[in-house]
């Protein structure tokens, strides 16, 4: 999909959101990816991870991105370029949020993985305690 390149609205700065109208958002098969998704998003060679967004009723030919995801990219607002968006799966979409510039995304990932860990953990000492229970018991 060739999209013009602008500079997102403030609040979606250090957000790691992309920002492209629903007529826009389609993947390679030419499916609209849904808002709210988290997309590889592909341009110039390089490629970066981005939670999709929608942009209102604005029909423009155009993706809004902040300076980070820009740079990323290492396109610059105003130019052209042909993007590419691929939703992701759950080990990617986790990816995401653990490296994510907006700290909310990032200390939620991070805690969900501890957590999991943990109850992991929890999992295997509680069956090793029972096969130790029953091995001597």
């Amino acid at each position: 999909m060739r999209l013009v390149v602008k500079k997102a609205p403030e609040a979606d700065v250090y957000r790691d959101i992309a920002r492209v109208p629903e007529t826009h958002r389609k993947d390679r098969r030419g499916q609209i990816v849904s808002e709210g998704t988290v997309c590889k998003l592909s341009a110039s060679g390089k490629s970066t991870y981005v939670l999709l967004r929608g942009r209102g009723d604005e029909e423009d030919a155009a993706i809004w991105l902040d300076e980070r995801t820009r740079n990323r990219l290492g396109i610059a607002a105003g130019q052209q370029a042909e993007f590419e968006f691929h939703p992701v799966g759950l080990w990617a979409q986790t990816c995401w949020a653990w490296n994510a510039s907006d700290p909310a995304y990032r200390v939620a990932a991070r805690l969900a993985v501890l957590s999991g860990g943990l109850g992991l953990l929890g999992l295997l000492l509680g069956v090793w305690s029972i096969w130790l229970s029953m091995r001597h018991g």
